[in-house]
């Protein structure tokens, strides 16, 4: 009987052809919607640039410069497509300290940059970066890495055990303590930045590599209900916040205030149809709607291109997911099948939790469309985090499941 492991790979026979289909639609998903961004923040932000002079009033002005990140980007998912993904195995630590000393970081004096009372940028030289970007990739590392290392530890856990107090307390800490603090010590500086939004995605990404990795649910969930009712209250206490928090329940309600961005969403994706005004011929970034550029760059695209470019670009990304979970689920080892769930996870929650904020379908959290919105730290990351998807596609297998989970694992440990 020929047993083989679970981690060995494939003849190349096999999953040569199919693997490649993969790396070319994540390559072809990635620039379509690279290049969709450019042409839409040019639209939507030159009326902006234009206007103030601290912009030089210079029409320009954001989209030359996102074209610069767009190139160092596209450096960096070159570099991640070649490089072999267990490289970042073996750089995970470095790569996550490095990402929490950032976040505290800005709110150190001459180094942190504070706007609108939040702080979460940092100025290195003629740079401004934004750390907890980075921290969305590295939380993914680390957790891929963690969980990957302590496989054992996390199938050792058993509900019964943990009811009566009889399981192993190491097992235990290993198995579900270390990746959720791992979690929280990136989740929690962001929070305190006043970015709510990219802590509660950090968490939910935490979560969803979590679950695919084997960590019991319903620690999970008695963990993470919890958290969620300690930052509601964290939203609740400030009444700046929990005015914001609410106001997309009735948008109308708060339209001269709190709720213009979203009411102005709503209107301009109205005015768009089915078919759209025409390409730079939005009403709504002229001067109703604050950061038409940045995180409320869909309503203009809803503006212009109508409905029928909004879903031409929720079909991109539907597409590229899909593509993500497959390349994800025919990693060759473990490390790479958590590390693409990551990263799909990290993709696709931002753009769903984007495009609900628009829609006044959630809270106005700020976060910023993936490969369209401006900003460099967030292309830059997606792009590289692209080419990593990229490179576990190309050196994967043609089969489901090239290490098989065990049967259950779900629901297991109860």
């Amino acid at each position: 009987m020929n047993l083989t492991h679970p981690f060995d790979r494939r003849s190349k026979e096999g999953q040569k052809p199919v693997m490649k289909r993969s790396v070319l639609v994540i390559l072809l998903c990635t620039l379509a919607l690279l290049g969709f961004g450019m042409a839409m923040l040019y639209s939507a932000s030159f009326p902006t640039a234009q206007r103030s002079p601290h912009y030089n009033s210079s029409a320009e002005w954001f989209i030359q410069r996102q074209l610069i990140w767009a190139a160092i980007g596209l450096v960096l998912m070159l570099v991640t497509a070649k490089l072999d993904y267990i490289v970042w195995r073996k750089l995970v630590w470095p790569i996550f300290i490095l990402s929490f000393v950032s976040l505290l970081l800005v709110f150190a004096p001459g180094v942190g940059v504070q706007i609108n009372k939040e702080h979460r940028w940092l100025h290195i030289g003629p740079v401004t970066l934004q750390p907890s970007e980075f921290a969305k990739l590295a939380v993914v590392m680390f957790l891929a890495y963690y969980l990957e290392h302590w496989e054992r530890d996390l199938g050792a856990i058993l509900f019964k055990n943990v009811i009566r107090l009889k399981q192993n307390l190491s097992m235990f800490i290993r198995g579900f303590v270390w990746p959720l603090l791992a979690t929280g010590a990136i989740a929690l500086p962001i929070l305190f930045e006043i970015d709510v939004g990219t802590s509660v995605l950090v968490g939910t990404i935490g979560l969803c590599v979590m679950v695919v990795g084997g960590v019991r649910w319903w620690l999970l969930l008695a963990t993470y209900a919890p958290a969620a009712g300690c930052v509601f209250y964290y939203i609740w206490q400030n009444p700046r916040r929990r005015e914001q928090f609410f106001v997309f329940l009735d948008p109308e309600k708060y339209k001269g205030g709190a709720g213009l961005q979203q009411w102005q969403a709503i209107l301009a994706f109205v005015r768009g149809g089915w078919s759209g005004v025409g390409f730079a011929k939005s009403m709504a970034k002229e001067r109703w709607l604050p950061y038409s550029f940045s995180d409320f760059i869909a309503p203009v695209i809803g503006e212009e291109l109508g409905l029928a470019g909004m879903l031409v670009l929720i079909l991109l990304y539907m597409t590229l997911v899909g593509a993500g979970i497959y390349v994800a689920s025919r990693a060759r080892e473990r490390f790479g099948h958590l590390l693409g769930w990551g990263i799909t996870a990290m993709i696709g929650l931002q753009a769903i939790l984007n495009l609900l904020v628009v829609t006044s379908q959630a809270p106005n959290k700020g976060l910023t469309l993936p490969f369209i919105s401006y900003g460099g730290s967030s292309l830059c990351v997606m792009l590289a985090s692209a080419g990593i998807l990229m490179n576990i596609a190309a050196r994967g297998g043609s089969q489901a499941d090239i290490w098989p989970r065990r049967q259950g694992q779900l629901f297991s440990g109860l």
